[in-house]
C-alpha cells in the first residue's frame, strides 16, 4: 500500500473529507489530493499534522509498508 493509499483510506474510515481536512489542517485541498495520488509525499513535520489531526499515531499514517521515491543521485 502506498502512503496516499493508506492515508485516503484512514480518512475515508474516519469520515473526513478532503475539505474537512483543509478546514482542520490549512494544507489546500489541492495537496492533499496530490498526496492521495502519490504526486508527491508530505514533509515529517506535515505528516505529524496529518496524523494528530486524524487522532492516530504517525507510524499508523505510514504504515510501514509505502513506497517512497528513491533518491535523486547526482
Amino acid at each position: 500500500m502506498t502512503f496516499g493509499e493508506n492515508l485516503r483510506k484512514i480518512r475515508k474510515e474516519k469520515k473526513i473529507s478532503q475539505i474537512m481536512l483543509y478546514k482542520k489542517t490549512g494544507f489546500p485541498q489541492t495537496t492533499i489530493s496530490d498526496w492521495e495520488n502519490n504526486k508527491y509525499l508530505p514533509d515529517v513535520m506535515e505528516a505529524l499534522k496529518l496524523a494528530a489531526v486524524l487522532k492516530i499515531n504517525l507510524s499508523q499514517l505510514l504504515n510501514g509498508n509505502f513506497k517512497s521515491p528513491k533518491p535523486k543521485v547526482s
